[in-house]
């Protein structure tokens, strides 16, 4: 009897020290190595290879969108180095141009593109307690950025007949969000601003790391974007009324005939390429 008292006191004891016991302040995560890590910050962009306008024999313009709760897109949303709050913060300070759409031609002022990124909240408040009447007023709340789940990737797909490839090469990035009417009311998806994907940005993207799933060695954003290790759909390809696919009034009310489209798109991709050669 003594022996089962004695084994109940060490379960309790045990019990009360592991609900006490914070261990995420033993985990570290890799924060101290056996070396000093430092080349993801002091990296810069690979500039991209000439083109002549002569050698590109065709090209082919699409936009696709990244989700980042796709299970591949995961480590986008690293916590110790997530995009969106990496994005959302470098083009809240203005070290990012915003543009206002996806021609590039005009951009938001940093004070206009921080109004963009808020709402107005309707609230009242009592300003005494010995007058007993309700002011209605209203404040301005900034956007919660880890709400940018999704990013807009407009793209070319060029052949370049003097090196025979077929690559894709970035254009630019758009951020996807839901303005806020109200507290409560939401209105449709659509793109925050667009980002110029050039030299100045490249650079900033690759000083910043990425999780790697496969290796503790961290790639950065920009190998993520170049090697094209994300999952994706394709949202928009050139067509002469300008429309993204789910614009068309065959796709507008049907969601999985429009990844349909999508996928019939990459396949044409895939079989313009597989057909430029002989095997």
């Amino acid at each position: 009897m003594r022996k089962y008292i004695l084994m109940g006191f060490c379960i309790t004891l045990m019990t009360g020290l592991n609900a006490q016991i914070d261990y995420s302040d033993f985990i570290t995560s890799g924060e101290f190595d056996s070396y000093y890590k430092v080349a993801v910050r002091e990296r810069s962009a690979v500039a991209y290879a000439p083109v002549r306008e002569a050698d590109v024999k065709y090209t082919k313009r699409v936009i696709r969108c990244i989700d980042v709760r796709q299970k591949k897109n995961k480590p986008m949303e690293w916590p110790r180095s997530s995009f969106s709050i990496n994005l959302m913060n470098a083009l809240w300070e203005g070290a990012i141009v915003a543009y206002k759409n996806d021609s590039l031609s005009s951009f938001y002022n940093n004070t206009l593109f921080q109004q963009r990124c808020s709402y107005e909240v309707n609230t009242t408040y009592t300003p005494t307690d010995d007058i007993e009447y309700i002011i209605d007023t209203s404040y301005m709340e900034v956007m919660d950025f880890n709400s940018i789940k999704k990013v807009w990737v407009m793209e070319e797909w060029n052949f370049n007949s003097e090196t025979s490839i077929f690559t894709p090469r970035i254009i630019a990035l758009a951020p996807i969000y839901q303005p806020k009417l109200s507290a409560n009311v939401a209105a449709n998806e659509q793109p925050l601003c667009w980002i110029m994907y050039d030299q100045n940005v490249r650079n900033r993207f690759a000083r910043w790391e990425l999780f790697n799933a496969h290796n503790d060695v961290r790639l950065n954003y920009d190998d993520w974007f170049q090697m094209r290790l994300f999952d994706s759909y394709i949202v928009f390809e050139n067509n002469v009324f300008d429309l993204y696919i789910n614009q068309f009034q065959e796709f507008e009310d049907d969601n999985i005939a429009a990844l349909l489209k999508a996928d019939e798109i990459k396949n044409d991709l895939f079989v313009f390429e597989h057909d430029l050669w002989q095997f």
